[in-house]
């Protein structure tokens, strides 16, 4: 049934999927080579539950670089494939929605994968793909539409969107929903710029899940003290003009930003915020030494543990692994870039309190943020410049990146910071999901300020 499905899938020219996997097809962004499974296995941490067998080619591609982050996404991955509430049918449908509305043919057809292996009938395949959703119930059709909303325009979610999930399947499968449109939304950006290679993945197996668990002693899940801030938080105009202005960027004016901040702390969430000692009941031994005040961590922990856990290992482990060789108040501005791109207030406000904490005062923070939410770019230096227009196009349309792009990136950062910054890109539109589809108030006091130690870029 699969291999007849891709077949139909081919013959559809009006599925997005196969339409914006073509204008990839001729000038792919690849990030990494992909290395042989041997030297990826070599690269991983030891293993203690699964065997040494064939890697799908992003890990091939990631291994021997970010050996660690590698081995946590892998985990993650398998964690929201396996291990999530959502029934295997809706969860592998909604997961398919999400690749077709990014237009990433890899996870389309993993997706597809994980359908059929669920046991999804020929009829409901086919009514998937054609998007009228009619051989699904009605509460699986509005999950699938769900989906679908969080990936085109996430800040257009409403409370009865919600509300409808949480009458249907209860707080733990919607929050896992929730949960998994952020996953799927940073996933596709991964692996359509790296060029994974669906077909040699379907050829040699290796598009199921990987059951893996790395030895936890391989990880630092230990929060660090950042890095000194930099010396300033003004920009240092460029002396050329390196990226062209846009116009539509600016029809959201800064007053206008700051009026949804400002709005953003009157909403209610769409969940009760658990208290802390609730929602430590679910947490492994380690992960924090303290309460958080912040509203998101008490969401996804209080309510989907089972997929918040591996992501909150995922970002420990990757943020350690490539951030440190950038300063806070420039990896902030790039979040602040795809809060904008996704028009995530609770977000944007986030960045403004990690600039505060990051040694920038008030009138600091206002400057830079206003300057950044202008079209014209040219009071920042060009490969600030450039950065943030990268950032802006793989929040919006990812799938228009070319190598070039991201050679652009390195030629000015290097291959591992480049690697980093993009890393960080894709966590940041994961976090403006969560944030978007729970809808989270937000805090009126940073709750950044005086906290210890953090991980550098955590939000």
């Amino acid at each position: 049934m699969y291999r007849q499905f891709r077949f139909i899938l081919a013959l559809l020219p009006g599925v997005m999927l196969m339409h914006k996997s073509e204008l990839l097809a001729n000038d792919r962004v690849e990030l990494a080579n992909i290395q042989s499974n041997e030297a990826a296995w070599q690269a991983l941490p030891e293993l203690i539950v699964g065997a040494s067998a064939p890697l799908p080619t992003w890990a091939r591609m990631l291994a021997t670089r970010l050996p660690l982050s590698t081995a946590a996404l892998l985990e993650l991955d398998f964690a929201q494939r396996t291990k999530s509430p959502v029934a295997t049918d809706l969860r592998a449908a909604m997961r398919f929605i999400v690749a077709q509305a990014n237009g990433c043919d890899y996870s389309g057809q993993a997706a597809m994968l994980d359908l059929v292996a669920a046991g999804a009938s020929q009829v409901q395949l086919d009514l998937l793909v054609d998007s009228t959703f009619s051989g699904w119930s009605v509460d699986q059709q509005n999950a699938l539409s769900f989906a679908r909303k969080m990936s085109v325009a996430s800040s257009s979610v409403t409370d009865s969107d919600f509300e409808m999930l949480v009458k249907a399947f209860g707080e733990n499968q919607t929050a896992s929903m929730v949960l998994l449109a952020a996953y799927a939304n940073m996933q596709d950006r991964l692996l359509t710029c790296l060029g994974a290679d669906a077909a040699i993945d379907d050829a040699n197996g290796t598009l199921a899940p990987v059951a893996v668990a790395f030895a936890s002693d391989a990880f630092n899940l230990q929060r660090r003290h950042p890095p000194a801030t930099e010396a300033t938080g003004l920009p240092s105009p460029s002396d050329s003009d390196a990226i062209l202005e846009d116009s539509s960027w600016s029809q959201l004016t800064y007053e206008q930003l700051q009026t949804r901040l400002a709005e953003q702390r009157l909403k209610p969430t769409r969940l009760a915020i658990p208290v802390w000692s609730e929602v430590a009941k679910n947490l492994p031994a380690g992960m924090f030494d303290r309460p958080s005040d912040i509203a998101w961590y008490r969401i996804v922990f209080g309510y989907a543990p089972e997929l918040a856990i591996p992501f909150e290992r995922f970002m420990r482990i990757s943020g350690a692994e490539t951030s440190g060789n950038y300063g806070r108040i420039f990896g902030t501005s790039l979040f602040w870039i795809v809060t904008r791109s996704v028009e995530c207030p609770y977000c944007m406000g986030h960045c403004e309190m990690l600039l505060e904490d990051a040694g920038l005062d008030k009138s600091a923070v206002a400057h830079r943020t206003q300057l950044l939410a202008e079209s014209d770019w040219r009071k920042f230096p060009v490969a600030e410049q450039h950065v943030y227009a990268y950032a802006r196009k793989l929040s919006q349309t990812h799938w228009e990146l070319t190598a070039a792009d991201y050679q652009s990136l390195v030629d000015e950062f290097g291959p591992q910071k480049s690697m980093g910054i993009f890393w960080w890109l894709c966590r940041g539109l994961y976090m403006t999901r969560i944030s978007d589809g729970f809808q989270m108030p937000l805090e009126r006091d940073n709750v950044f300020a005086n906290h210890g130690s953090v991980i550098v870029g955590e939000e």
